[in-house]
C-alpha cells in the first residue's frame, strides 16, 4: 500500500458512522481555546479596533481615471500625497 492517503480512508464507513464522536457539552467547554479569569466568565481584555486606520490601496486602474494633482485622464494612478496620481505626478 502506498504511502499517500485516499479519500475512501477517511469516508464513512458501512455501517455510516465516520469515526467522529460526539462531543458533549462538558468536554466542548473544557476544550475551548477562550481564556477565563477563573469563575468562566472570561476576561476583558479585547484587541481595540478603534484605534486602528483602515487600509489604502497604493495603486488605482481606471479607463476613465483622473490625476488628483494635475487633473490629466489616467488609467493607471498611484497613491500620492494629493490622493490617486499619475506616474508623472508621483514622488518616486
Amino acid at each position: 500500500m502506498s504511502e499517500d492517503a485516499s479519500l475512501t480512508d477517511f469516508a464513512a464507513g458501512d455501517d455510516g458512522e465516520s469515526g467522529d464522536e460526539p462531543v458533549s457539552d462538558g468536554e466542548a467547554a473544557d476544550e475551548s481555546d477562550g481564556a477565563t479569569d477563573g469563575d468562566g466568565t472570561g476576561t476583558d481584555e479585547t484587541t481595540a479596533t478603534d484605534d486602528v486606520e483602515p487600509a489604502e490601496t497604493t495603486f488605482a486602474w481606471s479607463p476613465d481615471g483622473v490625476c488628483e494633482a494635475c487633473g490629466v485622464g489616467a488609467e493607471r494612478r498611484w497613491r500620492g500625497e494629493a490622493g490617486l496620481v499619475c506616474g508623472e505626478c508621483k514622488e518616486w
